[in-house]
């Protein structure tokens, strides 16, 4: 009984949105109005403050993941962080072609905007513009982490730019951690009253049960493309990766964090490579950043929730292509927090894909259902990829001279 209480207490959070989208769902049509739209004016808050910090917030993980690549040569950097983005933009294209291609023949009896329903309002609107962008931050932060890369190890100046930087991160850490997660449910909560005060959220549980099955098949499919790919397409070194893999998935499941989970992933890909140097720089460079786990379920619920939103038509390709590439240049904010995978993506939904305020809550809802999942397969992927970076690895070892191999990152 004391194991099962504290496996659930692994899951609170997760417990708790569903508790949330239960609640709702039984019970938010008999709450007063003003309570509704306090509720739903705490939400709008919660959001407006996000958008305005998360610019600075994230600044530091972007510069952090690419500096601490540092003891790498330049082309090795260059390539890592090539093969990372191109990946993760991948495998969100995938997720968001295949659910444009699925999910109009699911039935969805989720819809927006249903029947006369009356519109939600808060007690007043409040919008607040961040200072700078999310893509300009991005920019910043990958030419500052190259610029620090590219400084000796004993450089001082470089040194005390990055401790300077580390310690911008542990206080952005500490925001999320201690003021934007315990916010989040009140934000969820807001966000739910308004859509099912508007639309039909009662049957989001039946049309979501069926989004999971379309998620983790195309999880799979793609993961095991690469574990394919990666063992020059022989069906019996899957396998046998898979089975060295399995721990490290299980693990990334119930603690939902990549970082937490690494040391059992690294001995995986040990046993995968059979080159424990490859290995090690591999996943250390890939734990906070190659989340192809994450970015197909991300891809697929902003895509389902899209496609119920605007009569089951997708975005123009051009703007779902954007959309795509600035997420994937995103993953390397690397917030490893319950919930951080949705932290970067609520300000692109709304520039890119024009999401309301109740769409985005819904994605929120789903994305963080999906966590445990999400997690598990990106510890599964960075294993799988690390095969990726190996061959990638042998085909320029000559570029690098005097044979030099890659070094782990410091984490």
């Amino acid at each position: 009984m004391t194991g099962l209480v504290k496996k659930l207490a692994e899951f609170k959070f997760i417990l708790l949105i569903f508790l949330i989208m239960i609640s709702v769902m039984s019970f938010g049509n008999l709450l007063p109005l003003e309570i509704k739209r306090g509720a739903y004016t705490f939400s709008s808050l919660i959001r407006a403050g996000l958008m305005f910090l998360l610019p600075l917030l994230v600044l530091p993980f972007v510069v952090s993941s690419i500096a601490l690549l540092r003891s790498n040569g330049l082309i090795l950097i260059v390539s890592l962080v090539f093969l990372i983005t191109a990946s993760n933009f991948l495998s969100i294209m995938i997720g968001g072609q295949v659910a444009s291609a699925v999910v109009p023949l699911m039935n969805f009896g989720m819809t927006f905007n249903a029947g006369d329903a009356q519109e939600l309002l808060g007690w007043f609107d409040i919008t607040l513009e961040p200072l700078l962008s999310v893509e300009v931050i991005l920019l910043l932060g990958f030419f500052l982490g190259f610029l620090l890369s590219l400084l000796p190890s004993d450089h001082r100046l470089g040194n005390r730019t990055l401790s300077f930087f580390e310690s911008y991160k542990k206080i952005s850490t500490l925001f999320f951690q201690k003021i934007f997660i315990p916010l989040l449910p009140f934000y969820i909560f807001g966000m739910l009253l308004k859509l099912d005060a508007e639309n039909d959220f009662a049957t989001v549980f039946k049309d979501f049960g069926n989004l999971i099955l379309v998620i983790v098949a195309v999880q799979f499919s793609y993961i095991f493309f690469i574990f394919w790919v990666g063992n020059k397409y022989s069906l019996r070194k899957v396998i046998r990766c898979y089975k060295n893999v399995i721990p490290a998935g299980l693990l990334g499941f119930s603690t939902m964090s990549s970082l937490v989970t690494m040391p059992v992933t690294l001995e995986a890909a040990e046993k995968n490579l059979g080159d424990k140097a490859i290995a090690q720089v591999a996943i250390t460079s890939t734990v906070n950043c190659h989340d192809i786990g994450e970015c197909i379920s991300l891809s697929v619920i902003a895509s389902a929730v899209y496609l119920m939103a605007n009569g089951m038509i997708m975005p123009d390709f051009w703007a779902f292509t954007q959309f795509a590439f600035i997420l994937a240049l995103a993953q390397f904010t690397g917030v490893s927090v319950p919930g951080g995978s949705v932290v970067i993506i609520i300000p692109l939904l709304t520039k890119y894909l024009g999401f309301s305020p109740e769409m985005i809550g819904l994605v929120t809802t789903m994305a963080i259902f999906m966590d445990p999942i999400g997690t598990a397969n990106n510890v599964v992927g960075n294993s799988a990829f690390a095969l990726i970076i190996q061959r990638y690895f042998n085909l320029i070892k000559g570029k690098l001279g005097n044979g030099k191999r890659p070094q782990a990152a410091k984490i």
